[in-house]
């Protein structure tokens, strides 16, 4: 039992720490910084360990023949070490929770960076499109530009 809570606690202390970094992160898209790789840097770096850890507890599972964490502690008789193993397993999966929101955010503010990059290529470029909208792009026409008909 002692390996079960060695092995919670650190990936819990790992996964607490996570989104932190990725509130940094989404404060640096949001501000326009181009300061990203610092915060990226960090994040690798945690998700290495939070690998490493989930290695070991894949090890650990096998050895005592159990799919998962949950499953593992169910068998275990009721005591002390079993209810901090069932808290830091419940506060592992809260951090995870946490996670998959700004994950989703972060994809938004992906797809608007994307959108934005594409915008200001198709000025560049001087797309436009033909007089229907959705209609192939071409460039150097001598008619208007709508930008936001053509993607480059």
């Amino acid at each position: 039992m002692d390996e079960t809570i060695k092995l919670l606690r650190e990936q819990t202390v790992l996964c607490a720490h996570l989104p932190e970094l990725f509130d940094e992160l989404i404060n640096v898209m949001k501000n326009n910084s181009p300061d990203v790789q610092e915060p990226i840097r960090k994040i690798e770096t945690v998700m290495r360990d939070l690998n490493k850890n989930e290695s070991k507890a894949q090890e650990f599972l096998k050895r005592v023949n159990a799919a998962s964490f949950t499953e593992y502690l169910a068998a275990q008789e009721q005591n002390i070490q079993r209810d901090v193993a069932e808290k830091l397993l419940s506060k592992a999966a809260d951090s995870q929770k946490r996670l998959r929101v700004q994950v989703d955010e972060l994809k938004v503010l992906l797809k608007q960076g994307k959108n934005y990059v594409a915008f200001n290529l198709n000025i560049l470029a001087r797309t436009s499109a033909s007089d229907t909208y959705g209609s192939a792009a071409q460039t150097d026409s001598r008619r208007s530009r709508r930008m936001f008909e053509a993607n480059v």
